[in-house]
């Protein structure tokens, strides 16, 4: 593999080529193609901005997986001075607008799905910070609306998740627990803050400092004050040996794909996973559940070094998963064989030897995520357990959210803003991926009828993993009635809103080797 200096070099090089050169006079004229672009107004008065909306599109016509959707549709016009700035980008305010523009023209040859819905900009550092130097700057808590028998037709607030060595974590809220109110605020339930379209509770959760009176699990009343705060990422949520029907199940459960390797040195997460799985070998396990519940993915180079530590060791030097980019990425040569984005092969780790692995999934489960999953299917049996959901429309077995498409990060105007276009897709060594539409679980459960930790053998999605092992059944309790251990009913219709601030990284697939560095 080349280094990452030297990618970023021939990528800023090659596209210089393009962004350098003045207008040709043999070059084609091509008509304007602008797609609907409001021309009745520029915004040309913060040179900055203009070149930061001038590179997004040069790296979205060179780099996306859909460039041929992106005008202009002669690539050469793109090395005319001034010509992307006086065409396109001078009518768009910001670069967020540019990229939303230029991921919406790519639904024009697509289906319903196989879009691009994921390329971003990053003016705050959250990909470099969380990701690769494993360092995050909030309350380190995910939460969520769940009705209960309580609540009638209208849902509380709950704690889903706390990342370990967050202040959340410190001030011990767990998963389970009932917000009451925050900021001595009461009217925080649902009903309440959707009238408002959940302003007040978005803004405490991304404030830099909340109260929170919490409703224990068993019952009691608690009122924590927390700092968002900087504080080094950990997200393992639980890791165990359980022992059941005469085997030995280990069970890992983590919230993202922190990279294992930064700038060519071992990582705490590395040395995190190291110490899981030697203590995996050491109590002879013997089947595996991975939670991947809330990984909404990260680090392509942690899901291959996870693949080569869960997959049996007849997989040997194999193809572990190939790459798609497009043609113009292709025409450098960097689909070949040790290049940037050649075939990744297998290198059997550990003494695991497993003839099936189980992963817990929900429609959160994305990219990397299902990276590690994909890549496993031809080598031995993979489970899934998913999850139902409640809707005004019935019932619906959830599948993972679909993301077989992944970035690498480019510096742009200075090295505080990042892009990131997506610009490759992953297939398996038999050829399966383009599950833009998710993938399908085995088996689907209802997640809260039983609101324990992780980790516990008698939570939801974990019992039915246990339940396949000891009987061949995912079956568990029918019913939509769920108890937390104080003994609340829930009715299984979570009500998540999707604009509630969870300070969850969004949902990627890195490809951090190429941009280890970027100066």
């Amino acid at each position: 593999m080349k280094s990452s200096k030297r990618f970023i070099v021939v990528v800023l090089s090659v596209l210089g080529l393009f962004l350098a050169c003045k207008k040709d006079p043999a070059d084609p004229v091509e008509p304007t193609t602008t797609g609907g672009i409001d021309k009745s107004k520029t915004y040309l008065t913060n040179e900055h901005e203009n070149k930061v909306r001038d590179s997004i599109w040069y790296y979205f016509k060179v780099l996306s997986l859909w460039e041929k959707d992106i005008p202009p549709a002669d690539l050469s016009r793109i090395r005319q001075a001034g010509y992307i700035r006086t065409e396109y980008s001078q009518y768009f305010e910001t670069g967020e607008t540019v990229v939303d523009y230029l991921k919406g023209l790519t639904r024009s040859s697509e289906t319903a799905t196989d879009y691009d819905r994921y390329s971003f900009l990053d003016r705050a550092g959250e990909v470099s910070g969380e990701i690769q130097n494993a360092v995050s700057t909030s309350f380190g808590m995910q939460v969520f609306y769940l009705q209960t028998q309580q609540s009638g037709t209208n849902a509380d607030l709950y704690i889903r998740m706390v990342e370990r060595n967050s202040p959340a974590f410190a001030a011990g809220l767990q998963r389970g627990d009932r917000i009451v109110s925050l900021n001595g605020n009461t009217n925080i339930d649902y009903n309440s803050q959707q009238s408002e379209n959940f302003r007040t509770v978005n803004s405490y959760l991304n404030g830099g400092t909340l109260t929170l009176q919490i409703a224990k699990v068993d019952g009691s009343m608690e009122t924590k004050t927390i700092t968002s705060t900087r504080y080094n990422v950990d997200p393992v949520m639980d890791s165990r040996v359980l022992h059941v029907a005469g085997k030995n199940v280990g069970y890992l459960a983590f919230s993202s794909f922190v990279t294992i390797e930064n700038q060519g040195a071992k990582t705490a997460m590395y040395n995190r996973f190291e110490q899981i799985f030697a203590g995996f070998e050491s109590e002879g396990v013997n089947e595996l559940v991975v939670d991947l519940r809330y990984n909404g993915g990260g680090a392509v180079i942690t899901a291959e070094y996870l693949a080569d530590r869960i997959a049996p060791a007849s997989v040997g030097t194999n193809i572990m998963y190939s790459y798609a980019v497009n043609d113009v990425i292709k025409s450098w040569g960097w689909l070949n064989e040790g290049e940037e984005f050649g075939p990744v092969r297998f290198a059997k780790k550990g003494n695991l030897q497993l003839s099936r692995v189980y992963f817990l999934v929900t429609s959160g489960t994305a990219s990397a995520s299902e990276l590690l999953i994909n890549v496993l299917r031809p080598h031995m049996q993979v489970y899934m357990i998913g999850t139902n959901r409640n809707t005004d429309q019935g019932t619906v077995a959830e599948k993972t959210y679909g993301k077989p498409v992944g970035f690498f990060g480019l510096p742009i105007v200075d090295d505080a803003i990042e892009l990131y276009v997506s610009s490759f897709k992953t297939f398996n060594s038999a050829g399966q991926g383009d599950y833009f539409a998710g993938l399908t679980p085995n088996a689907n459960v209802w997640e809260f009828t039983s609101f324990r930790n992780f980790g516990q053998p008698d939570e939801s999605m974990l019992a039915a993993a246990l339940n396949h092992i000891s009987t061949g059944s995912f079956a568990q309790t029918s019913g939509r009635m769920a108890t937390s251990p104080a003994g609340n009913s829930f009715i299984n219709k979570e009500k998540i809103r999707g604009d509630l601030q969870n300070n969850q990284l969004k949902n990627g697939m890195f490809k951090l080797r190429a941009i280890k560095e970027v100066h």
